[in-house]
């Protein structure tokens, strides 16, 4: 089981209040606390990333728990709607995941993986990514409902309304059948489905062309960069430069 929690309260608070208009951290706290004395079911945490709030503090504050992973997520955005910047000409959001990088990276008495940082570092050794944000391997995730009807993944209802509708049940089909339905098809092509400039860009094999939610726009649908490829270049690169300074061949920053 894992929780969301932003970071301290003042952080987690911006967007994470009751529907009362309360503060939600203590209550997410006391369950965090529980799911300590049962770290069986403690999967880990997940953290929104908000440029007001201090990364390295964010980091160490959720650190603080000893998750066994924590999960920072890009705010949702679209080419349509894009995310909010303070500068759009910097990229804010790489900057802010390079911060929590070096603060992962210059505590190793800590124990707990980043997932997108240890992503990253995977894909450029030549590994699979576990989740479909990064890389180019297809996605094996679908989502169930609770009713039985089967849906893409959930995320893709920030793009539009019925973006992740697929018309199908755990009643009528199999999954395999689900697999080859073409809201799903796109999704297994790798690079072939990206636009030509993700496709020729030498970072391809580790960003994937980014989240697809991330990519969509009403003029070319998800054939587009992702919104967040100047912050993901600059993460990567950060994290290629770390890996060459800690002595990693430059042949094992190439994918294959």
């Amino acid at each position: 089981m894992g929780v969301s929690l932003d970071g301290p309260p003042t952080a987690n608070d911006r967007h994470r209040l009751t529907h009362a208009s309360r503060s939600s951290a203590a209550s997410a706290v006391r369950g965090i606390e529980l799911l300590r004395s049962r770290p069986h079911l403690f999967a880990g945490l997940l953290a929104v990333v908000h440029l007001a709030n201090d990364p390295v503090e964010v980091h160490d504050y959720l650190a603080s728990f000893e998750p066994p992973v924590i999960d920072f997520g890009l705010p949702h955005g679209t080419h349509d709607e894009p995310p909010h910047r303070d500068d759009p000409s910097v990229p804010e959001y790489g900057l802010w995941m390079t911060r929590v990088y070096d603060a992962w990276l210059a505590r190793p008495e800590q124990r707990h993986s980043v997932r997108m940082l240890e992503d990253i570092v995977a894909l450029n050794s030549g590994v699979h990514s576990s989740v479909e944000s990064l890389g180019l391997a297809p996605p094996t995730s679908i989502v169930i409902e609770s009713d039985g009807t089967i849906e893409g993944v959930d995320t893709l209802r920030s793009v539009e309304e019925g973006a992740s509708w697929l018309g199908r049940d755990v009643f009528s089909q199999s999954f395999n059948e689900v697999l080859h339905h073409p809201k799903l098809l796109h999704r297994q092509n790798g690079k072939a489905a990206l636009a030509d400039q993700c496709q020729s860009c030498p970072l391809v094999e580790v960003c994937g062309g980014g989240y697809l939610p991330h990519r969509f726009s009403t003029d070319r649908g998800y054939r587009n960069p992702s919104v967040y490829c100047a912050d993901l270049e600059y993460l990567i690169r950060h994290v290629q430069d770390s890996l060459r300074q800690h002595g990693w061949a430059p042949q094992a920053l190439t994918p294959p």
